[in-house]
């Protein structure tokens, strides 16, 4: 009879290695498996997909987030810049790069993270509840890993795209949200769900018809996290989920990006 094979448990898995779609450039999917100290999200796993040369903190002040990131339109410098500069907009995501991005960038340049292998790594993720993209573009996470992971999460994932609207990352509305600003114009809600997206909408408006408040909020008193929640899932692996709620949140993040995002959209 065949011994199972036993290895020591991995600080992280590097799930892929790939080229960027936006520009070429080199990047990678990691997934740490320590416990996440994120309150929001609770006690999920979570995926960075970051520049395999690049720290994060250089790749956001050289514009070289682009090969992560995409087109987001929260995207931009940090707001300690009072000037800015000709073309370029104060930055609005809430991740800290400099705090989960850097660490894990940094523990991957050392060495510590292992290339995954499903004989001897899917152990460490099945059944848990996996969070496509806490960091980067989760549509930098080839299809066939997105369907291996979920399948290994037993169904349980969540995650956010701000490329809903290319027609080449179509088929990830199966497991992501389309992160969208506004009910109407071309970042908003209604052209996402033309498109067949269900949307997490951020922005300075208020609740509409068909969405709900994210439960994790502060308006909606934290009532419960992201791991508790679930509702984040795209419209699912077969589409049944098509025509559940989408995701209202208010803009969230420190001073300066709380700052930032009053020039998002009002619904």
């Amino acid at each position: 009879m065949a011994k199972s094979i036993r290895t020591a448990r991995p600080l992280g898995l590097i799930l892929h290695r790939g080229t960027s779609p936006f520009d070429g450039k080199p990047y990678v999917v990691i997934m740490p498996l320590g416990k996440s100290s994120n309150a929001k999200t609770g006690g999920m796993l979570q995926t960075h997909i970051i520049r395999s040369h690049v720290h994060p903190v250089v790749a956001v002040r050289n514009g070289g987030d682009s090969s992560i990131c995409g087109n987001c339109l929260l995207r931009g410098v940090f707001a300690k810049r009072k000037r800015p500069g000709k073309g370029k907009r104060r930055r609005k995501c809430y991740v800290q790069v400099g705090q989960g991005p850097g660490s894990v960038y940094r523990a991957f340049r050392r060495g510590r993270y292992v290339d995954y292998d499903p004989l001897l790594h899917a152990k460490y993720i099945k059944g848990r509840m996996v969070r496509f993209g806490s960091y980067g573009e989760p549509v930098l996470i080839p299809l066939w890993l997105m369907y291996h992971l979920a399948d290994l999460s037993g169904g349980k994932w969540t995650g956010y795209t701000h490329q809903w609207a290319d027609p080449r990352f179509a088929e990830y509305k199966r497991f992501l949200m389309a992160s969208v600003h506004g009910v109407r114009g071309p970042e908003s809600a209604e052209h996402a769900h033309h498109l067949g997206w269900r949307t997490f909408r951020t922005d300075n408006g208020s609740l509409q018809p068909g969405e709900i408040l994210c439960p994790a909020s502060a308006e909606a008193g934290k009532r419960l996290t992201c791991f508790e929640c679930g509702v984040c899932r795209g419209i699912g692996i077969d589409g049944h989920a098509l025509h559940q709620v989408s995701v209202f949140i208010k803009p969230h993040g420190g001073k300066a990006v709380m700052t930032a995002t009053k020039s998002l959209p009002a619904a």
